[in-house]
């Protein structure tokens, strides 16, 4: 039997499309879309849920029921009546919508949210089901733009960089979806060393061993497109147990090592909980001090995230940490590939000469670029 068709949306960072949708096409077998803001593709639920378990890129995975007219609030409750609730949701499921609109008369977001809330009810209405337990709410997002507005269902329960290792945190912790996609955006595939120098809580490390593995991020979550009406429910089990499949053993060393112990010291605890503390490495101390465990190792990749400099006040202490920063990495890691997160091109050049910057983004709110090149000697 044919399975249904959806649109299928992956959430990506303005910027940082091109690597989702890279990722998307390895894991779906159809054509994918790069959209400003994310990638479109069309498949099953299966395919919706089997995205939420295996994307490490993508910050959420939707399904949208539909585009619909939005002239106006009641309108657009009308029109969101109609919209097949029925295949994600069942009489008496609690409906939990939010919404953001933009150049519309509808100019409240809880206006709209409430009018699809209320329009889902309605088309649910009917004999509720016994169970032991309510199913948990429909997370619904309503993006209205104008006059019309796309309707979408969460398939991956919330943003997915929240993938339950990260419980403690240095300052200004990388999201784990972040990270995943710039260790893509730098070329590392999992088979060669890996060293970040100034780690934090770990992140860019315990990410690679993840990948190294082939450990999929949703490996102990139950995606809730799988609690839907229209999923296949036979199919789950088999989803679960590939997800659960045996992981592949790390061959190269990933290293992260940070001048704060407590960073360390979290950077570690995230790494048990993460399952990786055997082939992760954290220590404590500066980079320029001597990397005995790299004696012998072939080139690999560097990845820093320095300090912005954001503030006026720090613009001359920050180009000179970074003139430091660029004679350590020399001197150390020639030969070896740098990513780095930088927040102008010259500070990258101060850093490391030759670098392209290859995407543009926010991280914590900050305009930064992300540059890849080689450590010259």
């Amino acid at each position: 039997m044919t399975r249904a068709e959806y649109a299928i949306f992956l959430v990506a960072p303005p910027g940082l499309e091109p690597w989702v949708a890279e990722e998307a096409r390895e894991l779906a077998d159809c054509k994918v879309q790069q959209v400003p803001g994310g990638v479109r593709l069309r498949g099953s639920l299966v395919d919706a849920a089997g995205l939420a378990t295996w994307s490490r890129t993508a910050s959420r995975v939707l399904v949208e029921l539909g585009e619909i007219a939005a002239p106006s609030a009641q309108a657009l409750a009308v029109s969101a009546r109609a919209l097949p609730w029925s295949h994600f949701a069942v009489p008496g499921q609690r409906i939990q919508a939010t919404a953001t609109t933009r150049k519309s008369r509808i100019s409240r977001p809880a206006v709209a949210a409430a009018k699809v809330e209320q329009a889902a009810r309605e088309a649910l209405r009917g004999p509720r089901r016994s169970a032991r337990r309510p199913p948990p709410p429909l997370a619904v997002q309503v993006r209205v733009r104008g006059r019309e507005a796309t309707v979408s269902v969460d398939a991956g329960g919330g943003l997915l960089h929240k993938r339950g290792y990260r419980k403690a945190t240095a300052k200004a912790p990388l999201r784990e979806t972040l990270a995943a996609t710039l260790l893509r955006a730098a070329g590392w595939s999992g088979d060669e060393p890996l060293v970040d120098p100034m780690c934090g809580s770990g992140t860019f490390a315990i990410e690679a061993a993840w990948m190294a593995q082939d450990r999929a991020p949703g490996r102990d979550r139950k995606p809730p497109a799988v609690s839907w009406p229209a999923f296949p429910d036979k199919l789950w089990p088999r989803l679960a147990q590939e997800a659960r499949g045996p992981l592949q053993p790390v061959a190269v060393p990933l290293l992260g090592r940070d001048r704060d112990p407590g960073a360390i010291k979290a950077a570690r605890q995230n790494a048990e909980r993460a399952g990786v503390s055997r082939v992760v490495q954290f220590a404590h101390g500066e980079l320029a001090e001597p990397w005995a465990l790299l004696e012998g190792c072939p080139p690999g990749l560097v990845l820093l995230n320095p300090p912005y400099g954001h503030r006026v006040a720090d613009k001359s202490r920050i180009k000179g940490l970074y003139a430091s920063l660029g004679t350590s990495l020399r001197s150390r890691f020639p030969g070896w590939r740098l990513g780095l997160i930088a927040t102008h091109p010259d500070l990258a050049s101060r850093l490391c000469r030759g670098l392209d910057e290859v995407s543009t983004f926010k991280n914590g709110g900050i305009d930064v670029g992300f540059y890849v090149g080689e450590i010259a000697g």
